[in-house]
C-alpha cells in the first residue's frame, strides 16, 4: 500500500490553532538559564580566558545554521513549486527565527570576546600574520571590518526572515503571495550564497589565518541545511503526535527522509573533495589544517561525525518502510545533529587548543549549545502560538496532504 493512502482523504482540515507548550516553553527556559550560567561560569573560573568565547562562537552557529537552513530550504521549494512542503512551510518558518539569537552571541563577541579567538584581531604589530606583508588581506581582516560585515549581514538575513513569514501571513488573509513568493526566494538564493560564503569565512575559517578553501562556504551550507532536516523532523514527529496528526502523513515523512539521504551524500562528497584536494596540493599553509585535526584525538571525532552525518542516515533510511518510521526518523535526526555539534567542535577548538585535547562532550560547552537550542526553540514556539501550525491560506494545502500531487 503507498505512504499515500494510508490516512483517509481529507475534505476540510480543521485549523489546530496556535501552539500551546507549556511544559516545552518551561524547559526551554530552564536549559537557557544553565547555558547562560555556564557562559558565565567560564567568563569568571576558566584557566584559558579563550574558553567561554569558543563555546560562544559554536553556540551561536547552532541557531543561525538551522535557521538559514530553513529559509533556503523554504526559497528552493517555492522556487520549484513544490508540493509536499505546503502543509509544513509554517512550522519551518518557525525555525527560521533563530538569526535574531545567533545576532545576539555574536554582538556579545564583538563587543567583548574578538581577541581571544583571532589572532589578528590583537592589539599590536601584525605583520608577522600574513605572508604577504601590508597586503590586501591585512587591510581586509580588521576587527571593524569583521563587525561592519557580519553585522549587516546578520541584518539582511533577519529582513528576509521577517519578509518570508509576513509573505506567509498575508496569505492566511487569501492575499495571492505566489509570484512574490518566487521573486524573494530568488534574490535570496542569490544574496544568501555571497554572505554566507562571507560569513563562515570571517567567523570560522579566520581561526586559523593562513587556511584556503574554495569549497569552504558550499561544505558548511551543506552542514547548514543538513542540521535544519533533522530539527525539521525532530518537530514533526512530535507535532505530528499532537496538533498535526492529521497533516504529518506518512509520504511526508518519505520526502524528508528521501532529502536526508540526499544531503547526507552531497555532505560526504564535499567534506571528500575539500580533504583530497588540499591532500594533493599538501601545501602547508593548506595541509596544517587537517594536520592540527587528526591529532589529539582530534581525527578520532571526525571519524565519529563522517559515520553519524553520511552512513547512518544513508543506510538507515534506503527502506521505504523505515524513511516512514517515525522511531527511525528520530533516531537518524538525533545521529545528525550530534555529528553538526561534532563537526562545529572539529572546526573550533582545534585553533584554540592546538597541541591538547579539547573533549566535545566538555559539559560547559554542551550547556551553552543546549542554551541556543533552547532559546531556538522558544522562539519557533513563540511564533507558532502566533501564527499557527499550517498556512491556512494556501490553496495546495488540502492537495499537498492528500498527497494529489503524487498521482
Amino acid at each position: 500500500m503507498s505512504a499515500s493512502h494510508q490516512h483517509p482523504h481529507l475534505e476540510r482540515l480543521d485549523n489546530p490553532g496556535p501552539l500551546h507548550a507549556p511544559r516545552a516553553t518551561m524547559w526551554s527556559l530552564l536549559f537557557i538559564a544553565a547555558g547562560l550560567i555556564s557562559f558565565l561560569a567560564m567568563l569568571g573560573f576558566s584557566e584559558r580566558p579563550e574558553r567561554p568565547w569558543a563555546a560562544l562562537l559554536q553556540g551561536l552557529m547552532i541557531p543561525t545554521w538551522i535557521s538559514l537552513g530553513a529559509m533556503f530550504f523554504i526559497a528552493v521549494h517555492s522556487l520549484g513549486n513544490a508540493h509536499w512542503t505546503v502543509p509544513i512551510r509554517r512550522v519551518m518558518e518557525g525555525l527560521a527565527g533563530g538569526i535574531p539569537l545567533g545576532f545576539a552571541g555574536f554582538i556579545v563577541l564583538a563587543l567583548c570576546g574578538l581577541p581571544y579567538l583571532y589572532e589578528w584581531a590583537s592589539a599590536g604589530d601584525r605583520s608577522h600574520l600574513f605572508h604577504a606583508h601590508d597586503g590586501q588581506k591585512s587591510e581586509w581582516m580588521t576587527s571593524s571590518r569583521f563587525i561592519a560585515t557580519t553585522g549587516v549581514i546578520f541584518a539582511i538575513w533577519w529582513w528576509f526572515q521577517f519578509t518570508f513569514r509576513r509573505l506567509s501571513i498575508l496569505q492566511d488573509g487569501r492575499a495571492d503571495i505566489s509570484v512574490r513568493h518566487v521573486r524573494w526566494s530568488v534574490v535570496f538564493l542569490l544574496v544568501f550564497a555571497l554572505t554566507f560564503t562571507l560569513f563562515v569565512w570571517d567567523l570560522l575559517l579566520s581561526l586559523q589565518l593562513h587556511f584556503v578553501s574554495a569549497m569552504w562556504g558550499i561544505y558548511c551550507i551543506v552542514g547548514a541545511v543538513q542540521m535544519f532536516l533533522a530539527v525539521l523532523a525532530l518537530s514533526l514527529v512530535v507535532l505530528g503526535r499532537g496538533p498535526l496528526k492529521d497533516v504529518v502523513r506518512p509520504h511526508i515523512l518519505h520526502d524528508l527522509g528521501t532529502w536526508t539521504v540526499a544531503w547526507a551524500c552531497i555532505w560526504a562528497y564535499i567534506a571528500y573533495a575539500q580533504y583530497v584536494i588540499v591532500y594533493y596540493a599538501n601545501m602547508n599553509e593548506e595541509s596544517y589544517f587537517y594536520l592540527m585535526r587528526t591529532q589529539h584525538g582530534y581525527g578520532a571525532y571526525y571519524a565519529i561525525e563522517s559515520v553519524l552525518r553520511f552512513p547512518i542516515p544513508f543506510l538507515a533510511l534506503l527502506s521505504f518502510r523505515w524513511r516512514t518510521d517515525p522511531r527511525v526518523i528520530v533516531a537518524v535526526a538525533v545521529c545528525v545533529l550530534l555529528g553538526g555539534w561534532f563537526d562545529l567542535s572539529w572546526i573550533i577548538m582545534p585553533a584554540i587548543y592546538p597541541n591538547e585535547t579539547h573533549y566535545v562532550w566538555a559539559l560547559p560547552e554542551l550547556m551553552v549549545g543546549a542554551g541556543f537550542s533552547a532559546g531556538l526553540v522558544l522562539m519557533a514556539m513563540r511564533f507558532w502560538k502566533r501564527h499557527g501550525l499550517i498556512p491556512q491560506g494556501d490553496p495546495r494545502l488540502l492537495s499537498s496532504i492528500n498527497a494529489e500531487h503524487m498521482h
